[in-house]
């Protein structure tokens, strides 16, 4: 049963070993064969800012929590939330990002819930910088090694509508004992609606 009540939240590079600057993750490689429809992948971590061509995505934040609270609404989590802070800046015109999951060690993937005011897709203008808020909720032992997958293509089965094109494979930086840690704590979120990016929420309009 939880019964600690504690702030449990990342921040930028605090998940990185050795701290990363924020700056261009390169593509893994793929064989450049034309009949070759894997999506292109670009790893990286919190706090990293991610080329996709297309747009640049940053995950600023990592939080777990059991409870949501949202303008409107609250939820109450069956596992655990797992909340997802980032920014997207579209590069090339208009760009609707609708795809989001996290996978778990052992391959397992979850899709993120609309509840308390939660993003499953967003989209952004070029020139400016969007926070939206993913959320995510997982049984425990889901989060050790877990990783989130975002990108323009949508989560359709076998990332159908991701092929030829580049996703994000983010880190999210909990392992081992941390888990103990977060599955015990007990902490409610209170989300923020989607929009143009601040320094509060990792970055800046414009």
């Amino acid at each position: 049963m939880r019964h600690r009540r504690r702030r449990i939240t990342w921040k930028g590079t605090a998940l990185v070993v050795g701290g990363v600057a924020a700056g261009c993750a390169l593509v893994t490689y793929v064989p450049q064969d034309a009949t070759v429809e894997t999506p292109f992948v670009v790893e990286g971590a919190v706090g990293e800012t991610l080329d996709l061509t297309y747009a640049e995505l940053t995950v600023t934040e990592v939080r777990v929590a059991d409870t949501l609270t949202g303008l409107t609404e609250g939820a109450v989590a069956g596992g655990t939330f797992v909340v997802v802070d980032a920014t997207w800046r579209a590069t090339q015109g208009q760009t609707a990002f609708s795809g989001a999951e996290i996978t778990d060690a052992q391959g397992r993937t979850f899709w993120p819930t609309n509840q308390a005011g939660c993003s499953t897709s967003t989209s952004a203008q070029p020139g400016y910088t969007w926070h939206t808020t993913y959320c995510f909720d997982v049984p425990r032992d889901a989060l050790d090694g877990a990783t989130i997958r975002l990108a323009r293509g949508d989560q359709a089965e076998e990332h159908a509508g991701q092929r030829r094109d580049a996703v994000a494979v983010v880190d999210l930086g909990i392992s081992g004992p941390e888990v103990d840690e977060l599955w015990e704590a007990t902490e409610t979120v209170s989300l923020e609606e989607p929009g143009f990016a601040t320094a509060s929420t990792g970055g800046s309009e414009g």
